[in-house]
Parts: structure tokens; sequence; C-alpha cells
């Protein structure tokens, strides 16, 4: 959302505008590096774009990313849940599927 202060009426008017699009920066690990091929990752998402619209992007861009099963996604060092909303400074880190014994 965005406002626009009436300088008339001192009243702040909504104004129904899409938010311009943000640069996110992915930190790519195991797997994920191989797959996009660098550490670092820059990409353009819509403004509250959430986990989930970054995963389909990768997807996408990255047909390999849907066959991997248990790929997760910190946010600022917190797992994050498909629905949370990126913001343009998140620390983004793709933490891939692990195993070992």
């Amino acid at each position: 959302m965005q406002f626009l202060l009436d300088t008339d009426t001192n009243y702040f008017l909504l104004l129904n505008l899409p938010l311009p699009p943000m640069t996110i920066r992915i930190l790519c690990f195991g797997i994920t590096r191989d797959i996009i091929g660098q550490f670092e990752y820059p990409t353009i998402l819509e403004s509250n774009a959430t986990v989930g619209d970054l995963k389909q992007h990768l997807s996408v861009n990255f047909p390999t990313f849907a066959t991997l099963k248990s790929l997760r996604v910190a946010i600022n060092s917190t797992y994050a849940e498909d629905d949370l909303i990126l913001k343009e400074n998140d620390e983004i880190v793709l933490i891939p599927p692990v195993s070992g014994g």
C-alpha cells in the first residue's frame, strides 16, 4: 500500500498503485549452488513476494529445483515457511537436502 498526504486536509489518501519490484540476493549452498552455477544469485521479484513465490521463480528459471524434495529456505538466519513475505534487504539462504550417516 502506498499513501499520499493531502496537504489541504492533512489526511492520508490510500493510493492503489502497484509496488515496484524488489531486487533480492540469494546465497546458495550444496546442490543449489551446483544448479544455479554460482554462490550468490541476485534476482528480481514482485514486492510482497513470499518464500513460495521465490521457490516457484527458482523452479521456472532452474527446472531442477522442482526435483528437490526437501529444499529449505532461511530468511535472516531463521527457517521460513512458504507464506512468509520477503523484504528487499532480507538475507535469503537456500538450504539443500542433507544426507549422510
